[in-house]
């Protein structure tokens, strides 16, 4: 019913341009002391860019990383019925997929009529290597914790679109509102996932899989990089006076990561309470204490 509400909300409503496409605080601009100066309808237009770029990485997220792990485990026997909700799991993603594809396409089809990225812009061999990984969920298991971390987050998320929906445009909250209501299913069976494969990984690989897994937090999930800086050359564009502040902007972007509150707002105990409780439950995981700022292992006998 909230899909086909949402299908209803796109096709009778224009997009309301006058308004906030995604909450401040989920934005990283917020977090630095340029965004107080900019003026309200510059803060307005890179709000709409940013949200446009969140569309980009759920979408980059869950057809570049889930759509691999997904399909490789497809290919596999499950017990118990385990394998239907892998089916819908995968199901569910090609849809949320489809649906932040046709937002992004509404809302800017200019950049997006031919594309799905237009800010995010990997390299061939990048893409290739994470095809090749994501195809290899029992090597490389730690793409099953990443969804698990990431799903968790678009729960908080997306109670945040709707929790803000009288300031959010109202197809921005209505396309969160469906996929807050597949997300905690997805989140569930993550778990599943890694209670059947985790402990069945032996511990050399367990470890590497956590560092690794810790590095690509650091280096690609806990930081700006070249699509937010994208996001900032593309406001300076439409208002050429920001143009002398588009290197500052980028500065202050890139400085982001020793910034405890924005990375606050990224992970930590509020936002992604089981994430953080599995990591809790493998001494492995300690390596995520330098990757996340706001994770702290905590052994299970203080528990």
């Amino acid at each position: 019913m909230q899909a086909i509400a949402a299908a209803h909300l796109g096709r009778d409503m224009p997009v309301d341009f006058g308004r906030k496409f995604i909450p401040e605080e989920l934005t990283p601009l917020f977090y630095v002391s340029l965004y107080r100066q900019l003026a309200p309808e510059q803060r307005l237009r890179y709000n709409q860019l940013q949200a446009l770029y969140f569309n980009e990485q759920i979408i980059f997220f869950e057809t570049m990383i889930g759509r691999g792990v997904l399909e490789s485990l497809l290919r596999q026997c499950w017990t118990n019925g385990f394998g239907d909700k892998l089916q819908r799991f995968s199901d569910d993603e090609i849809r949320h997929s489809e649906m932040f594809r046709q937002l992004n396409r509404r809302c800017a089809p200019q950049y997006y009529a031919a594309a799905d990225f237009h800010f995010i812009q990997a390299p061939n061999r990048s893409i290739a290597a994470l095809e090749w990984m994501t195809r290899r969920p029992r090597i490389f298991p730690l793409f099953i914790w990443l969804m698990l971390l990431q799903e968790e987050r678009s729960l908080y998320y997306s109670k945040e679109f709707i929790r803000r929906g009288d300031a959010i445009e109202p197809h921005f909250v209505a396309s969160h509102r469906v996929h807050l209501a597949d997300e905690a299913s997805h989140v569930r069976w993550d778990q599943e996932l890694l209670d059947r494969l985790w402990q069945r990984t032996g511990r050399a690989l367990r470890i590497v899989n956590a560092r690794l897994f810790a590095w690509m937090l650091g280096e690609f999930f806990s930081t700006p990089k070249r699509g937010q800086l994208r996001v900032v050359a593309m406001l300076a564009r439409e208002f050429p006076e920001l143009r002398k502040r588009e290197p500052e902007m980028s500065r202050q972007l890139l400085a982001l990561p020793q910034d405890e509150t924005y990375q606050l707002s990224l992970y930590s105990r509020r936002i992604v309470p089981r994430c953080f409780a599995q990591f809790d439950q493998w001494p492995e995981f300690r390596v995520m204490e330098r990757a996340i700022r706001g994770y702290r292992f905590v052994p299970q006998e203080a528990l």
